[in-house]
């Protein structure tokens, strides 16, 4: 099977080829069991369509207006070396030695997280415990899914970083079809170059025909199409002979997969911070579809954090650059720029990943944002709106700190404000996505005004359930009025 020829992506239609999504106009719709394949399967497509069609803005607006045809793709398909895509090959590179290798299961790479045995190496995801079996054509998503997640910090001299680091968020654009999203997520090579900054000695082979060399992988010397499949291990996949039903996809196949041994590269990316914060000089590399963050310790992939982060804080820094705090700022995906720089029509943001607390998955983030497509004339409008979320969650949070003078354990005092706060949290993402659909549409007064009664509200709600449940609790209903007093005094 080869993953730039043939049918190994499973959709609603049965398994199809990329070939078959770009130059048709079927409407296919990925169908995965878990929304950590989806979201690694459409950067992995853009990738692969990336790698194929090279295009420029130009012929990339072209293609999104005229479609793709057969002929082109298979034009284009001519000029690159697709032994690199056989199944037996994709992103497997090959060790000099066999020593050193360790064995995983496939229920690792579901969430992407890193391998271990330890209570702090578990993905959550939805029956991890019935995931034990993957097919020939998933395989190679969830090897592709690590690379782009994993964090070795926690595994000592057996864990490794990818290129992106480990826990981070991916932003992508939603396009009307599966066809379109591919397309609006293929990266325009001339776009890239000009935001870029590759020395003259840039390789852009792909790193299972050449592994990189050294303790140091400088970004500048990785070029687009390495860097988009760019590895952290040698990888021997598990193939087994004999008929099973995919844990992942649900098709029938007559490959099974369940178990990968791998080994770390020597080297280390930008991405891995030294004891000092710095990422030792080798700079992160400019992935495509993940946001970062810039400080005076250097330039970092943004990573979500804390169990009542939600995407809807920090909407604004992932869709414009803006400053996270006094020391440091949030720059957008690549994608994001090319796209508001580009392409004139609103933009619907996709933002997934992991939150994690040391190397376990603590939740999940999959959201979708609809934006107009004068984005760029509405940045105030939409800061006007997250603010006043921020100001209402700040306002909840410490009106639940009354709680901490009851005297009662911390630590059962904090499960109760972090119950509560998330639920808040959730609720008022789906608060703001709702306003947001009007932020052409209405003055940024009119906007923050809505904001405001509508979670000032919410905050309320979710004040008075907790109130309710310890109201035969003296002290914590005392407390509880104290909180009740200084959140409606909120204004």
């Amino acid at each position: 099977m080869n993953l730039l020829k043939d049918p190994f992506i499973s959709t609603n239609h049965g398994k199809a080829s990329l070939k078959e999504i770009l130059t048709t106009d079927t409407d296919y719709q990925l169908q995965y069991f878990f929304d950590e394949i989806q979201l690694a399967m459409l950067q992995m497509l853009a990738s692969l369509t990336t790698v194929v069609l090279k295009p420029t803005v130009t012929e990339l607006k072209g293609y999104l207006d005229s479609g793709i045809t057969a002929e082109q793709y298979d034009t284009t398909l001519s000029k690159i070396e697709t032994k690199w895509f056989e199944d037996d090959s994709f992103m497997q590179s090959k060790s000099s030695g066999e020593k050193g290798f360790q064995t995983a299961s496939v229920s690792k790479l579901i969430s992407g997280i890193e391998f271990g045995d330890s209570k702090d190496a578990s993905g959550l995801f939805s029956d991890a415990d019935k995931v034990s079996i993957a097919c020939s054509d998933c395989i190679h998503v969830l090897n592709y899914n690590l690379h782009m997640n994993i964090s070795g910090q926690y595994f000592g001299r057996y864990g490794a970083t990818g290129i992106r680091g480990g826990g981070v968020l991916t932003t992508l654009i939603s396009g009307k079809s599966l066809k379109e999203t591919i397309l609006f997520n293929t990266v325009a090579i001339d776009f890239y170059d000009s935001l870029s900054v590759l020395n003259e000695s840039v390789s852009d082979l792909l790193m299972w025909a050449d592994p990189p060399q050294g303790k140091l992988y400088s970004a500048s010397e990785i070029g687009l199409s390495r860097g988009l499949f760019a590895l952290a291990y040698h990888i021997k996949l598990g193939k087994q002979e004999g008929n099973c039903v995919c844990d992942i996809c649900g098709a029938e196949s007559g490959v099974t997969y369940r178990t990968l041994d791998y080994l770390k590269y020597n080297g280390k990316y930008g991405s891995v911070k030294t004891d000092k914060g710095k990422e030792n000089g080798a700079g992160l590399w400019l992935h495509p579809y993940t946001p970062r963050s810039v400080s005076e310790k250097g330039v970092f992939s943004l990573v979500p954090i804390g169990l009542t982060w939600s995407s809807w804080q920090d909407l604004a820094s992932l869709v414009i650059e803006q400053d996270i705090n006094d020391n440091s700022n949030a720059i957008p995906s690549y994608i994001v720029t090319q796209f508001r720089e580009n392409f004139k029509v609103p933009i619907n943001l996709i933002i997934g990943g992991n939150i994690t607390k040391k190397a376990s998955v603590v939740s999940r983030v999959y959201d979708l944002y609809s934006m107009p497509s004068t984005l760029s004339k509405n940045t105030r409008r939409i800061s006007e709106v997250i603010d006043t979320g921020l100001r209402q969650k700040e306002a909840l949070s410490h009106a639940f700190n009354k709680l901490f003078v009851t005297g009662y354990d911390k630590n059962f005092v904090s499960r109760i404000k972090e119950q509560a706060m998330q639920r808040f949290v959730a609720n008022a993402q789906q608060i703001i996505q709702q306003i947001l659909l009007d932020v052409d549409r209405k003055e940024a007064a009119d906007l923050r005004t809505e904001a405001k009664a509508a979670l000032n509200k919410e905050a309320k709600a979710v004040f008075k359930t907790v109130q309710r449940k310890y109201q035969h609790d003296l002290p914590l209903f005392k407390a509880l009025v104290k909180g009740r007093s200084a959140l409606y005094r909120t204004k």
